[in-house]
């Protein structure tokens, strides 16, 4: 008897299976037929489809697989992963911060929620110590495909896209290359000379400072203006609102904070795989906006007409040689550790060497270039600055599509998880004052 309104069973069950046509006398189910399990409601049969997520899972692992393998060497290991939890659990900056990387990103990639994944600012909390692929129980490489997620973020938020995903690849680095060389010939064509003079050396003599300054100027002004849109893009996907409808004093106090953080590199010293990675990720830092500090401030003397080149003792020069000499010292540690690691556990992408080999190629150059001039060699003074300005203006342009992006995109990250943590503040302290 079936009782309206309610379920109910019958007494003598019996599992009766759906036959197709033509197939009379099999006892398997059809492939998309329900199942009567002899269950009614309100008069009518409940028919179940069966589960097929358990299914469809391993497909989803395997296609994120693939899109993974594109950005990093170790892609295909993440159907290794075993959702064990040591990598997290072997993470002091995970411990530290209360995130849940690289677990959670890892779960995210084997259900192929990309979106998700691209919008979680612990992405890039993460500093690629690689503490949690050297622990790992399945080899899955947790720390490298980490890497490789912030490769694919960088790409997604880019605008252009098609731009950052031409520039992380070699043919990139080429084409960069060959279009500085080629603005430089024109520059010097049209405001220089190919016949500079011989002794002393006087760089202005091949490319005069003014068009100098004019074709740089051009570059780093576009750099600034583009650079900040991936990064407010990503902002408004870490913490749902726009940088326009942000608190601004909650954004003040949480750059602020972030910065701080930054400048002490205090992180770093969590890492244990690398216990060295802090100082030398300070001296890249450091030396770099030293560099291109004390380019500008060379660009503007230039402009207001003081004398240049400047002394050897001049404290611009004094602080350039020691910027640079930071920059190659702290270049060369990372090329090792990568190069170690490669060996290791396979090679590495473009996307990773790319930063590292254009900032040895500038700060070389730069200090080559230097030696050169003061020696009086211009057979070897005037090609060597020529390759220096070429590979200053591909670091340049490049800047906020490559590894280097991590400046802004970690930055901002950091600070959306700051910003978030004093939104909620004053709901922690309501029951408080309301007891009170």
């Amino acid at each position: 008897m079936v009782v309206s309104g309610k379920i109910r069973k019958r007494v003598s069950p019996q599992r009766r299976w759906a036959i197709p046509s033509g197939s009379k006398g099999r006892n398997s189910p059809a492939p998309c037929q329900a199942i009567d399990f002899g269950w009614r409601l309100r008069g009518k049969t409940i028919r179940l489809l069966r589960d097929s997520s358990l299914t469809l899972l391993p497909i989803r692992q395997r296609a994120t697989a693939a899109l993974l393998t594109q950005y990093c060497a170790d892609g295909n290991s993440l159907l290794s992963c075993l959702q064990c939890g040591a990598c997290t659990v072997n993470c002091h900056l995970a411990e530290t911060d209360g995130a849940l990387f690289p677990r959670r990103q890892m779960t995210l990639l084997q259900l192929g929620e990309v979106d998700k994944l691209l919008a979680d600012p612990n992405v890039w909390l993460c500093f690629n110590c690689q503490d949690c692929t050297s622990r790992c129980p399945a080899n899955a490489g947790p720390g490298r495909i980490m890497a490789g997620i912030r490769r694919l973020a960088v790409e997604h938020y880019s605008v252009p896209r098609g731009w950052s995903r031409l520039l992380n690849r070699p043919r990139g680095f080429l084409f960069l290359v060959l279009t500085a060389t080629t603005l430089l010939l024109a520059a010097i064509a049209v405001g220089g000379s190919f016949s500079p003079q011989i002794a002393p050396v006087r760089y202005a003599s091949m490319l005069p400072h003014f068009t100098l300054n004019l074709l740089f100027g051009t570059i780093a002004g576009m750099v600034l203006i583009g650079a900040p849109i991936g990064p407010a893009r990503a902002w408004k996907d870490f913490t749902g609102e726009s940088l326009s409808e942000a608190n601004c004093g909650r954004l003040v106090h949480s750059a602020l904070s972030v910065t701080r953080q930054i400048a002490t590199h205090r992180q770093f010293s969590e890492c244990q795989q690398f216990p060295l990675s802090r100082w030398a990720h300070a001296a890249v830092l450091y030396g770099f906006v030293t560099l291109m500090a004390l380019a500008g401030a060379a660009a503007t003397r230039i402009a207001l007409g003081a004398p240049y080149p400047l002394p050897f003792f001049h404290p611009f020069k004094l602080a350039g040689n020691l910027a640079a000499a930071l920059l190659v010292g702290g270049s060369l540690y990372f090329c090792v550790q990568r190069q170690r690691a490669s060996r290791i556990r396979g090679e590495s992408s473009w996307f990773d060497w790319a930063p590292l080999v254009q900032l040895l190629l500038v700060s070389v150059t730069g200090l080559l270039a230097e030696v050169f001039r003061y020696a009086n060699v211009g057979a070897l003074a005037y090609p060597t600055y020529f390759l220096h300005l070429a590979f200053v203006f591909v670091l340049l342009a490049s800047a906020a599509n490559s590894k280097l992006a991590h400046v802004f995109y970690r930055t901002v990250a950091l600070t959306a998880e700051q910003y978030k943590i004093t939104s909620e503040a004053p709901l922690a302290e309501e029951p408080e004052s309301v007891a009170a």
